[in-house]
């Protein structure tokens, strides 16, 4: 979906760098495996193609997507960047709903007040990512995964942007 947001508004330079993140997260996930089920792949090479790395995989994906972010996004589109890592998590978590039989009525309304912080203005973005994460925390709070990966990824998300949104105020 961000994918198509960024295409629409005819932003090359941006949507480059979106797809090599994401190229970047799922060839990292994908090619973990080779660092944590290393006998594995040895013995059938084609596991690369049937499994992943796990949580340990997206975790490195995540930082390494991270590390290419503060390195390559462009000053004026980090606030973009923030948008369109929004985007994204609610269409995983929709998509996840979904998938697993639990669109019930406590979806509808985390896809809504997502979509509802979806409208704050970009220049807002470093709050609006805060209020995002504690709305989505707060889902996942009611069904006990509070604590859980993808939570946590939340929250490492939304103080990575904090801090490099704050770091051109600063410097």
């Amino acid at each position: 979906m961000a994918f198509l947001a960024i295409w629409l508004k005819k932003d090359k330079p941006f949507l480059d760098f979106y797809m090599n993140a994401v190229f970047l997260f799922i060839a990292v996930w994908k090619g973990s495996v080779v660092l944590f089920s290393f006998t594995i792949v040895m013995n059938s090479p084609l596991a690369l193609l049937y499994f992943d790395g796990g949580w340990k995989g997206v975790w490195l994906g995540f930082l390494a997507v991270i590390a290419y972010a503060a390195w390559k996004c462009p000053l004026q589109k980090q606030k973009q960047a923030v948008w369109s890592w929004m985007v994204m998590v609610l269409a995983f978590e929709a998509a996840l709903a979904l998938l697993t039989g639990q669109a019930g009525i406590a979806m509808w309304f985390r896809l809504a007040g997502g979509l509802v912080l979806l409208f704050v203005p970009l220049k807002q973005a470093g709050r609006t990512i805060w209020l995002f994460t504690l709305w989505q925390l707060l889902f996942g709070s009611m069904s006990a995964d509070l604590l859980s990966q993808a939570n946590m990824i939340y929250i490492a998300a939304a103080l990575f942007f904090t801090l490099m949104i704050r770091r051109d105020f600063v410097g």
